[in-house]
Protein backbone atom coordinates (compact mmCIF):
# COMPACT_ATOMS: atom_id res chain seq x y z
CA UNK A 1 0.00 0.00 0.00
CA UNK A 2 2.96 2.73 0.81
CA UNK A 3 4.16 1.78 -2.75
CA UNK A 4 0.61 3.21 -4.30
CA UNK A 5 0.82 5.77 -2.13
CA UNK A 6 4.46 6.88 -2.93
CA UNK A 7 2.82 6.22 -7.08
CA UNK A 8 0.35 8.76 -6.24
CA UNK A 9 2.51 11.57 -4.50
CA UNK A 10 4.60 10.94 -7.93
CA UNK A 11 1.43 11.69 -10.37
CA UNK A 12 0.48 14.58 -8.03
CA UNK A 13 3.37 16.07 -8.54
CA UNK A 14 3.67 15.90 -12.36
CA UNK A 15 0.19 16.64 -12.62
CA UNK A 16 0.40 20.00 -10.18
CA UNK A 17 4.03 20.76 -11.23
CA UNK A 18 3.11 21.09 -15.18
CA UNK A 19 2.08 24.11 -17.14
CA UNK A 20 -1.87 24.71 -16.65
CA UNK A 21 -4.35 27.72 -15.75
CA UNK A 22 -3.93 27.44 -11.69
CA UNK A 23 0.21 27.34 -12.70
CA UNK A 24 -0.13 30.13 -15.18
CA UNK A 25 -1.81 32.45 -12.86
CA UNK A 26 0.48 32.14 -9.85
CA UNK A 27 3.06 32.48 -12.04
CA UNK A 28 1.15 35.84 -13.01
CA UNK A 29 0.51 36.84 -9.43
CA UNK A 30 4.08 36.22 -8.78
CA UNK A 31 5.36 38.88 -11.40
CA UNK A 32 2.94 41.06 -10.30
CA UNK A 33 3.07 41.48 -6.71
CA UNK A 34 5.35 38.54 -5.29
CA UNK A 35 5.51 35.05 -3.93
CA UNK A 36 3.41 35.85 -0.87
CA UNK A 37 0.76 37.28 -2.59
CA UNK A 38 0.02 33.90 -4.34
CA UNK A 39 0.09 31.89 -1.90
CA UNK A 40 -4.00 32.07 -0.63
CA UNK A 41 -5.20 31.89 -4.65
CA UNK A 42 -2.59 28.74 -4.85
CA UNK A 43 -4.19 27.48 -1.11
CA UNK A 44 -7.46 27.86 -2.47
CA UNK A 45 -6.76 25.93 -5.69
CA UNK A 46 -5.29 23.44 -3.64
CA UNK A 47 -7.98 22.67 -1.58
CA UNK A 48 -10.43 23.05 -4.74
CA UNK A 49 -8.44 20.30 -6.01
CA UNK A 50 -8.60 18.12 -3.32
CA UNK A 51 -11.98 18.30 -2.60
CA UNK A 52 -12.85 17.71 -6.28
CA UNK A 53 -10.93 14.95 -6.04
CA UNK A 54 -12.26 13.44 -2.80
CA UNK A 55 -15.90 14.08 -4.17
CA UNK A 56 -14.98 12.09 -7.43
CA UNK A 57 -13.85 9.36 -5.30
CA UNK A 58 -17.50 9.28 -3.50
CA UNK A 59 -19.27 8.80 -6.21
CA UNK A 60 -19.64 12.37 -7.84
CA UNK A 61 -17.89 11.63 -10.98
CA UNK A 62 -20.08 9.04 -12.16
CA UNK A 63 -23.05 11.26 -11.22
CA UNK A 64 -22.07 13.81 -13.73
CA UNK A 65 -21.01 11.20 -16.49
CA UNK A 66 -24.31 10.45 -16.10
CA UNK A 67 -25.29 14.04 -17.43
CA UNK A 68 -23.35 14.86 -20.70
CA UNK A 69 -25.03 18.12 -21.04
CA UNK A 70 -23.55 19.38 -17.33
CA UNK A 71 -20.23 18.22 -18.41
CA UNK A 72 -20.20 20.33 -21.22
CA UNK A 73 -21.75 23.14 -19.52
CA UNK A 74 -18.97 23.31 -17.14
CA UNK A 75 -16.06 22.75 -19.48
CA UNK A 76 -17.70 25.26 -21.50
CA UNK A 77 -18.02 27.87 -18.55
CA UNK A 78 -14.70 27.35 -17.65
CA UNK A 79 -12.91 27.58 -21.08
CA UNK A 80 -14.85 30.99 -21.38
CA UNK A 81 -13.74 32.22 -17.94
CA UNK A 82 -10.57 31.50 -18.29
CA UNK A 83 -10.63 33.05 -21.43
CA UNK A 84 -11.66 36.09 -20.42
CA UNK A 85 -8.61 36.09 -17.70
CA UNK A 86 -6.14 35.42 -20.49
CA UNK A 87 -7.61 38.71 -22.59
CA UNK A 88 -7.62 40.55 -19.04
CA UNK A 89 -3.77 39.32 -18.53
CA UNK A 90 -3.13 40.62 -21.98
CA UNK A 91 -4.09 43.93 -22.06
CA UNK A 92 -3.10 44.19 -17.96
CA UNK A 93 -1.78 47.98 -17.63
CA UNK A 94 2.32 47.49 -16.48
CA UNK A 95 3.36 46.53 -12.97
CA UNK A 96 4.35 50.59 -12.69
CA UNK A 97 1.42 52.03 -13.15
CA UNK A 98 -0.34 53.65 -10.12
CA UNK A 99 -3.84 51.57 -11.35
CA UNK A 100 -2.17 48.12 -10.49
CA UNK A 101 -1.53 48.83 -7.27
CA UNK A 102 -5.45 49.88 -6.87
CA UNK A 103 -6.66 46.08 -8.79
CA UNK A 104 -8.09 42.91 -6.73
CA UNK A 105 -5.37 40.30 -6.84
CA UNK A 106 -7.24 36.68 -6.94
CA UNK A 107 -7.34 35.06 -3.53
CA UNK A 108 -8.30 32.08 -1.99
CA UNK A 109 -12.22 32.30 -3.19
CA UNK A 110 -10.87 32.75 -7.16
CA UNK A 111 -8.49 29.64 -6.63
CA UNK A 112 -11.06 27.80 -5.32
CA UNK A 113 -14.16 28.55 -8.08
CA UNK A 114 -11.68 28.11 -10.60
CA UNK A 115 -10.91 24.72 -10.04
CA UNK A 116 -14.65 23.56 -10.46
CA UNK A 117 -14.75 25.05 -14.09
CA UNK A 118 -11.02 23.90 -14.89
CA UNK A 119 -10.64 20.82 -17.33
CA UNK A 120 -7.35 19.50 -16.08
CA UNK A 121 -8.42 19.27 -12.79
CA UNK A 122 -11.73 17.10 -13.83
CA UNK A 123 -8.97 15.19 -15.96
CA UNK A 124 -6.68 14.84 -12.88
CA UNK A 125 -9.49 13.44 -10.97
CA UNK A 126 -10.99 10.77 -13.03
CA UNK A 127 -7.19 9.60 -14.05
CA UNK A 128 -6.43 9.24 -9.65
CA UNK A 129 -9.51 7.39 -9.73
CA UNK A 130 -8.59 4.83 -12.46
CA UNK A 131 -5.19 4.56 -11.81
CA UNK A 132 -5.01 4.73 -7.99
CA UNK A 133 -8.00 2.60 -7.18
CA UNK A 134 -7.29 0.20 -4.20
CA UNK A 135 -9.80 -3.26 -4.37
CA UNK A 136 -11.26 -3.87 -0.73
CA UNK A 137 -10.33 -1.60 0.85
CA UNK A 138 -12.24 1.33 2.77
CA UNK A 139 -12.96 3.67 -0.30
CA UNK A 140 -13.94 7.06 2.38
CA UNK A 141 -9.63 6.50 4.22
CA UNK A 142 -8.29 5.65 0.69
CA UNK A 143 -9.97 8.90 -1.34
CA UNK A 144 -9.26 10.66 1.73
CA UNK A 145 -5.59 10.07 1.95
CA UNK A 146 -5.19 10.36 -1.85
CA UNK A 147 -6.99 13.85 -1.55
CA UNK A 148 -4.81 14.89 1.78
CA UNK A 149 -1.57 13.92 -0.62
CA UNK A 150 -2.46 15.92 -3.46
CA UNK A 151 -3.04 19.34 -1.54
CA UNK A 152 0.13 18.87 0.61
CA UNK A 153 2.09 18.03 -2.80
CA UNK A 154 0.56 20.63 -5.43
CA UNK A 155 0.46 23.75 -2.53
CA UNK A 156 4.94 23.75 -3.08
CA UNK A 157 4.18 23.26 -6.59
CA UNK A 158 1.98 26.16 -7.59
CA UNK A 159 4.35 28.08 -5.34
CA UNK A 160 7.35 27.62 -7.23
CA UNK A 161 5.30 29.19 -10.15
CA UNK A 162 4.76 31.68 -7.89
CA UNK A 163 8.71 32.95 -6.93
CA UNK A 164 9.44 32.13 -11.00
CA UNK A 165 7.41 35.13 -11.81
CA UNK A 166 8.59 36.78 -8.31
CA UNK A 167 12.05 36.21 -9.84
CA UNK A 168 11.53 37.31 -13.30
CA UNK A 169 10.14 40.63 -11.63
CA UNK A 170 13.60 41.77 -10.71
CA UNK A 171 15.14 41.02 -13.39
CA UNK A 172 16.68 44.15 -15.04
CA UNK A 173 14.91 44.14 -18.65
CA UNK A 174 11.48 42.90 -17.19
CA UNK A 175 9.74 46.42 -17.28
CA UNK A 176 10.67 46.69 -20.93
CA UNK A 177 9.56 43.25 -21.82
CA UNK A 178 6.34 42.61 -19.22
CA UNK A 179 3.90 43.33 -21.47
CA UNK A 180 5.06 40.88 -24.34
CA UNK A 181 5.55 38.36 -20.82
CA UNK A 182 1.68 39.26 -20.07
CA UNK A 183 0.29 38.35 -23.87
CA UNK A 184 3.04 35.22 -24.07
CA UNK A 185 0.88 34.30 -20.66
CA UNK A 186 -2.37 34.70 -22.22
CA UNK A 187 -1.89 32.53 -25.03
CA UNK A 188 -0.27 29.70 -23.35
CA UNK A 189 -3.32 30.19 -20.99
CA UNK A 190 -5.75 30.05 -24.25
CA UNK A 191 -3.67 27.51 -25.82
CA UNK A 192 -3.57 25.07 -22.57
CA UNK A 193 -7.70 25.59 -22.20
CA UNK A 194 -8.92 25.04 -25.39
CA UNK A 195 -6.68 22.22 -26.46
CA UNK A 196 -7.95 20.56 -23.48
CA UNK A 197 -11.57 21.32 -24.72
CA UNK A 198 -11.17 20.30 -28.13
CA UNK A 199 -9.47 17.05 -26.95
CA UNK A 200 -11.86 16.07 -24.58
Amino acid sequence: MLSLYLNFSAFAFAASITPGPTNLISLMIGTRRGAPAALPFILGASFSMALILWLSGMGLAPWIGRYPWLRTGLTLAGALWMSYLAWKLAFAKSVTSTQTHRTQTPGWLQGAGLQWVNPKTWMMALSTLSLFALPGADGLHHVSRLALIFFVVAVPCQLVWGCLGQSASRLQQFSRWEAWINRTLALALLLIVWGAVLAD
